[in-house]
């Protein structure tokens, strides 16, 4: 968990994966309050091995499996094999492994 006072341009919907399609364990996060959740992602048609960069996502229902939320790159720029625009869907991955889908809706300026 981190605490960002960056802007989150990325808005969209995110979609938690359930245990039995291989999702977290424990469920949908529930990060404490004030907290934002890091992790990692990836842009198809990349995948974890030529586009994995450190992600946050905030904003999100705690223990919805679907619900609004917001996004942005940790440390890259929003270019290359990392590039977000509207209709993309952000793998988000705990390691190796598919945790929710971020569909972006909107990309803020």
């Amino acid at each position: 968990m981190v605490k960002l006072d960056a802007p989150f341009p990325f808005k969209g919907e995110v979609v938690w994966l359930t245990t039995e399609q291989g999702g977290r364990k424990s469920g949908p996060p529930t990060p404490p309050d004030g907290q934002d959740y890091a992790v990692t992602a990836f842009v198809p048609p990349h995948d974890v091995a030529t586009g994995l960069a450190s992600f946050v996502l905030r904003g999100f229902r705690h223990g919805a499996w679907r619900s609004p939320a917001e996004g942005r790159w940790l440390v890259v720029e929003n270019d290359a094999e990392q590039l977000v625009e509207p209709g993309s869907v952000v793998v988000v991955t705990e390691g190796p492994h598919p945790v929710a889908y971020f569909h972006v809706e909107r990309v803020a300026e």
